[in-house]
């Protein structure tokens, strides 16, 4: 089976090139419907690389060009190998792996994929993995009836937490980002509070909407070392903490306030909990979305066809109103 896909030739420079995929007996062969670019895989194209570079991380292999990269995305299984017995030729699947999405086809084994649910959309089950997670981050971030939550960084998995917390109750829920169009989507979607940490102070003003007191929950999703600072110093005594990004790189917390204002610190990444986990919670995580209780649709800024992909990533690293970015096959 030939395919495009997306290839990394060195620090910014990505392009799609043609390949053959042969499937092993305990493979599974899918033919995309469209995959998502992730912070990761900027983070990869703008070349900042984990320090392992890439072993004991989510990448399967040590990072070296050029790279074969996408994990975000879903499709129809077209075969399978002798050895898969959970899936069949005609299944809609969703990736849960660093299995090379950014393609006409990708293949994986059978604990890289999910069931997309009985009736979902194909553009939202095809972001399956983002979306689990997002949400997933939402419902173990313990945001009870009453609180005030604020979230540092409103991309994609942003947004998403953001509706999840004012369907769990939340009083106020405060946006922290430095670009305003996200923070406006944000607004039309149930936000309360928007904050450009850019132009105003993000502490000052979580401080001012809490009457001093500080978020009962704060989430970083924006993955910096000033992000989770800022999560620390803006959450109340006895307050909860809760990660969601990936950082690489190692930073300097101010540990001393976790300890002595008693923070609750949660870890909230469905996909690093084990796959027997991830199984289980994949098809709640998605529940409030197939329900509609949560927007995703809104989320999707761009679409490029895979012979773009240079263009695509371009913008999704460099444009400020791109939220989520998408590559699809390019349509006869």
């Amino acid at each position: 089976m030939k395919t495009r896909s997306a290839c990394l030739t060195g620090v910014d420079r990505v392009e799609a090139k043609e390949r053959e995929l042969t499937i092993g007996p305990d493979e599974v062969l899918v033919k995309t419907h469209l995959a998502g670019i992730c912070g990761s895989d900027k983070n990869l194209y703008n070349g900042i690389i984990p320090p392992s570079g890439g072993l004991n991380t989510e990448m399967r292999t040590a990072f070296a060009y050029p790279y074969f990269l996408g994990h975000e995305g879903g499709g129809t299984v077209v075969a399978v190998g002798e050895k898969v017995r959970d899936f069949a030729a005609g299944d809609k699947v969703i990736s849960f792996g660093w299995i090379e999405t950014l393609s006409d086809y990708f293949k994986g084994k059978e604990e890289d994929l999910e069931r997309v649910p009985e009736g979902m959309d194909m553009d939202l089950a095809s972001l399956g993995e983002p979306v689990g997670c997002a949400v997933f981050s939402g419902l173990m971030s313990k945001v009870q009836l009453g609180e005030i939550v604020a979230i540092f960084g409103m991309g994609f998995a942003g947004q998403i937490m953001a509706q999840v917390a004012k369907a769990k109750g939340a009083h106020k829920v405060i946006g922290i980002d430095v670009v305003d169009g996200k923070l406006a989507l944000a607004k039309t979607l149930g936000l309360d509070h928007a904050v450009n940490g850019a132009k105003d102070d993000p502490l000052k003003a979580v401080m001012e909407i809490t009457g001093g007191l500080g978020a009962d929950v704060v989430v970083d999703m924006a993955g910096s070392a000033d992000s989770v600072n800022l999560c620390s110093a803006a959450v109340r005594h006895n307050g909860i903490m809760v990660f969601y990004s990936w950082i690489t790189q190692d930073i300097t917390v101010n540990i001393s306030r976790w300890h002595n204002n008693s923070l609750e610190v949660i870890n909230t990444g469905l996909v690093h909990h084990g796959i027997k986990q991830r199984t289980l919670w994949t098809p709640l995580a998605l529940r409030p979305v197939l329900q509609r209780q949560v927007a995703v649709k809104p989320l999707i800024t761009h679409r490029f066809p895979i012979s773009r992909v240079a263009e695509a990533f371009d913008v999704a690293a460099n444009d400020p109103a791109a939220i989520k970015v998408v590559i699809e096959p390019d349509r006869d």
